[in-house]
């Protein structure tokens, strides 16, 4: 089993008889929970960043991001499950979040996942998949790369080790940086089916709105959004930022659209990197999608 560590929020205090930020909601998630309610989970690994020999960092991602949080503005029931202490065992490490994300979905609760690198998602996909077993899936990606590597599993593989194991699931992703990706990784979007919009596309057609027109149709959704989709001078915290990334109100506002979609079931952001920031501002940004996905997701109001 491995380790689960607690958080300890903290935070600003205006008027100690007005409870209005999240720090003051917190509470710490068990089966009893009830009611649709986000569930924070943390994931503290980045060894898929090191066996895609990226720059790793990612493991700290959850206690900064919790950090940004724990002021902002709030006045319904949070929860935090803790986080999985991840090691060099990465697959036993994502099995691990799997059944955390199983745990919250069974209790009929939304998990929101802190990564971690973004090999967090083949764990979050895990627990999704063991909650809805017979249930046709998608997945939506904010990224600039596929992660359709066939290789030992990383933070470049998930996709491709989902889609070759899962044929009732497909993927979206929107953001796609052509530099970004080799022709064999086109090659493998396109013989998995995968449906993608590069990023020149996304800012010049209605793409993004036609592909959660079409998300909107499955039995359950689940997103992931790796901040190095979003351009370097905002998230420079990354393992490989990107100097033509989504813009901060690019981002939010695509993240306030999916938060509509009445059958996404649970949402993570991924490779938020401390020691790589400058300033904190990737895990702001990462706390203010975060905030921004909850305050339009009308069912935690």
């Amino acid at each position: 089993m491995k380790e689960i560590e607690t958080h300890q929020y903290t935070g600003r205090v205006d008027d100690p008889d007005m409870k209005e930020r999240i720090h003051q909601h917190m509470s710490g998630w068990t089966e009893t929970v009830r009611g649709d309610a986000p569930v924070f989970i943390g994931f503290r690994s980045d060894e898929g960043v090191r066996r895609n020999k990226g720059r790793p960092g990612a493991h700290l991602g959850p206690v900064k991001v919790r950090e940004k949080l724990a002021s902002l503005p709030w006045t319904a029931p949070i929860y935090d499950y803790g986080s999985i202490v991840g090691d060099t065992d990465l697959e036993g490490s994502q099995a691990a979040l799997g059944r955390a994300v199983y745990r919250v979905l069974h209790n009929k609760q939304f998990p929101l996942i802190i990564g971690g690198g973004h090999e967090t998602l083949y764990g979050h996909y895990l627990g999704v998949r063991a909650a809805y077993p017979d249930k046709r899936i998608a997945v939506l990606n904010f990224d600039a790369h596929f992660d359709l590597r066939d290789e030992r599993p990383s933070s470049g593989t998930m996709f491709h080790q989902i889609l070759s194991a899962d044929q009732a699931i497909d993927y979206y992703v929107v953001g796609i940086q052509p530099p970004g990706n080799t022709k064999s990784l086109f090659d493998a979007a396109d013989r998995f089916g995968v449906k993608y919009a590069e990023m020149e596309t996304v800012r010049k057609t209605t793409i993004f709105e036609e592909m959660l027109a079409e998300l909107a149709e499955y039995d359950a959704v689940f997103a992931t959004l790796c901040m190095d989709s979003v351009q370097q001078g905002v998230a420079p915290g990354t393992s490989a930022p990107s100097a033509d990334g989504y813009t901060a109100a690019e981002i939010h506002d695509m993240v306030g659209k999916m938060a509509e979609l009445t059958n996404l079931v649970s949402f993570d952001i991924s490779e938020v990197s401390p020691p790589l920031d400058v300033d904190d501002r990737t895990s702001s940004l990462a706390a203010s999608l975060f905030h921004s996905f909850m305050t339009k997701k009308e069912s935690f109001q």
